[in-house]
């Protein structure tokens, strides 16, 4: 198995059990296991189990991976509006250093406008937390564009629109609190991020552990992908070394305080 030949922050990956197929789980040893056999330096991670099983389930499986990881694994808290006792799990969160909010639209079946997300954004901005959000499609209900009120609300909040979208690219040329990720996006996609907004404006994600080795059969087959190939992508496409490092690593370290 090759390894990343630059520091990686894969600052979008998930444990717990995902949607689609009763028994496609990954555990926080699954991401360890990648982490060590591919080079990445540090992973966010929240819990999938939140929309599939349940709130506290998730929350258990996150603070016990930031109990025994935290030096290789952050926290991310999967916030689901639709849920009232969600802010339950702030106080714990704080305590054991979570990184930020994770947020997804399409799997808890909210449209994004600030009725749905005012209290998550509002807690965000209390203690400091960038959110990551899944991004829909352009054009749907849980597109990026649907953000602009919040954007315009809370200027002060870190917002990343997962999926480097292309209606998310205007709004993070606008908007200094604005990045993208380059989860499941091809390198084309990446280029054109690149090319668009420099490279200052764009975080690595992932979505490990699909489609990664973890050293055992995955309850899902996906397309086999590795950290290699997705730098080796980005490379072909003519991004730059210097480019690389800060989609990478470096700006997830600054923007989430990473040592």
């Amino acid at each position: 198995m090759s390894r990343a030949d630059l520091p990686i922050v894969d600052i979008h990956t998930h444990i717990g059990h995902l949607p689609g197929v009763v028994g496609d789980v990954y555990r926080a040893e699954d991401l360890l296991y990648i982490a060590e056999h591919e080079g990445a330096e540090y992973m966010l991670a929240s819990s999938a189990s939140v929309t599939t099983i349940g709130r506290q389930y998730g929350m258990a499986e996150v603070s016990d991976m930031v109990q025994r990881y935290g030096d290789r694994l952050g926290g991310m808290l999967w916030v689901n509006p639709h849920d009232p006792a969600w802010s339950d799990d702030v106080p714990q969160a704080k305590a054991l250093g979570f990184r930020g909010i994770k947020t997804h639209p399409v799997l808890d079946h909210y449209a994004v406008t600030r009725e749905a997300l005012d209290a998550v954004f509002s807690c965000a901005r209390d203690n400091a937390w960038p959110i990551l959000t899944h991004t829909g499609d352009d054009g749907t209900p849980t597109s990026a564009s649907c953000y602009a009120p919040l954007i315009e609300a809370y200027p002060d909040v870190v917002l990343i629109l997962a999926h480097l979208r292309l209606e998310a690219i205007p709004l993070a040329k606008r908007h200094e609190n604005i990045y993208l990720d380059t989860t499941y996006m091809d390198p084309v996609r990446v280029e054109l991020g690149v090319d668009a907004l420099g490279p200052d404006k764009i975080l690595f994600g992932s979505d490990a552990c699909e489609g990664f080795d973890v050293g055992r059969p995955p309850g899902r087959v996906r397309p086999r992908r590795s950290y290699a190939a997705l730098v080796a992508g980005y490379r072909e496409r003519g991004i730059s070394n210097a480019a690389l490092e800060k989609v990478l690593y470096t700006n997830a370290r600054q923007l989430f305080g990473l040592v």
